[in-house]
């Protein structure tokens, strides 16, 4: 057997003891990573959040008239009709009262006289002034003859009887001057009284708006309105703004505030929506219901929300406009606290948080937690704290407002 003459010597092959121990401890850690049962995680968020109600509601005009008629008589014309749009002090119809008119009439020319009569009574004092003037000037001359001798002193006696006189027929000039005065203004008002009740014989619109209800013709005999069975002659609504009616229940009333972001969606309009804000509440609530009347007010310049409407109302109450939050299923309770599970140098951990509102399925957190958190999406199937972990991302859903 041959030998080979240059034989290559063979060094025992083995590894290091340290490099043994390296490789053994970095299977044993992926064995172990591999082992780690994986959750998903989120991080909390900052975005608004705030309490929502949702509540039925209907729809009325912001004005609503029925219009009565003040005097009695016959319809001499109709000129509006149901739908019709009407302008402030808009004559809609008229009605014929034929005695009233010569009551008119009558009084006018009672004022006429009167007028007349207290023209005589000035003229009147006028001519008492000036013969008061001339009698006075007399019995200057006879007490100034008198003085001389010149004069009997009867004569002088009798001018200032006729001075006196003279002055009393003033004052009963004067007098009588202000009885016609007090006549005449008696017979104004008597003609302001009839026209201003002839004028309620034309009705009129008292605001703008869409006539809604007409219930009278053309020769129709109507009635004065004296009690609440009088049938109207039209209704009126004003439609330039809408107010939406709704009741809000007792355990949201504290947090409702004039000018909250309030929702419309009416039934009728296939889902579309009108955004608006509370703009006036009862300040009480109805002892039989427990829910307080609230109203949004609606612009409607295009008339496309009709007074008695149904609709769905949604309040935004007590915003936050950059609260840190969670999912609703990251949040654990245990009797009356709560708590969120968290992922920490890969092993979960139990972290006691304060909570404030809920909004579409999210949580409010205001004590306990960062943004850069890693908190398990699922509370209650997180393992048990002290656990080593894999951390996942999860797709969080976005926020779906009501």
């Amino acid at each position: 057997m041959e030998t080979n003459p240059f034989p290559i010597p063979r060094a025992p092959f083995h590894f290091s003891a340290a490099l043994t121990m390296v490789l053994v401890a970095g299977l044993a850690t992926a064995a172990t990573a591999e082992n780690r049962p994986s959750v998903e995680v989120i991080h909390p968020r900052r975005a608004p959040i705030s309490l929502h109600l949702s509540t039925n509601a209907t729809l009325a005009a912001f004005e609503e008239a029925d219009l009565y008629a003040k005097v009695s008589g016959y319809l001499a014309d109709v000129r509006v009709d149901i739908g019709d749009h009407v302008k402030a002090g808009q004559v809609l119809a008229v009605i014929s009262d034929p005695e009233l008119e010569k009551e008119l009439a009558e009084a006018e020319a009672q004022l006429e006289s009167k007028r007349k009569s207290l023209e005589t009574a000035r003229r009147e004092i006028d001519h008492r002034k000036a013969d008061l003037a001339l009698q006075e000037i007399t019995l200057k001359r006879q007490q100034t003859l008198a003085h001389d001798n010149w004069a009997s002193l009867q004569a002088r006696d009798e001018a200032r009887g006729k001075a006196d006189i003279a002055r009393a027929d003033l004052g009963v000039a004067v007098a009588n001057q202000g009885l016609a005065a007090a006549q005449v203004d008696l017979a104004a008002a008597t003609v302001a009284k009839t026209a201003t009740i002839l004028a309620y014989t034309r009705i009129m619109a008292p605001f703008d708006g869409v006539i809604s209800r007409r219930l009278v013709n053309r020769g129709d005999l109507v009635q004065a309105a004296t009690t609440n069975r009088t049938t109207p002659l039209f209704t009126i609504d004003r439609l330039d703004t809408i107010r939406v009616f709704c009741d809000v229940p007792e355990r949201d009333v504290p947090h409702l505030h004039i000018g909250d972001v309030a929702t419309v969606k009416p039934y009728g309009l296939d889902g579309e929506r009108f955004v608006g804000k509370v703009t006036r509440f009862a300040f009480r609530l109805d002892p039989q219901t427990r829910n307080m009347r609230t109203e949004i007010d609606l612009p409607n310049a295009d008339e496309r929300l009709y007074p008695g409407m149904y609709a769905e109302v949604g309040f935004e109450m007590e915003p936050r406009p950059n609260a840190i939050s969670v999912p609703q299923s990251a949040i654990g309770t245990e009797g009356t606290n709560h708590f969120v599970m968290v992922v920490k140098d890969d092993k979960i951990e139990r972290v006691a948080v304060t909570t404030g509102m809920g909004d579409s399925g999210w949580v409010e957190v205001t004590k306990g937690l960062t943004e850069e958190a890693l908190v398990a999406a699922v509370a209650r199937t997180a393992p048990p704290t002290g656990s080593p972990v894999q951390a996942t991302l999860a797709k969080i859903r976005e926020r779906i407002r009501p």
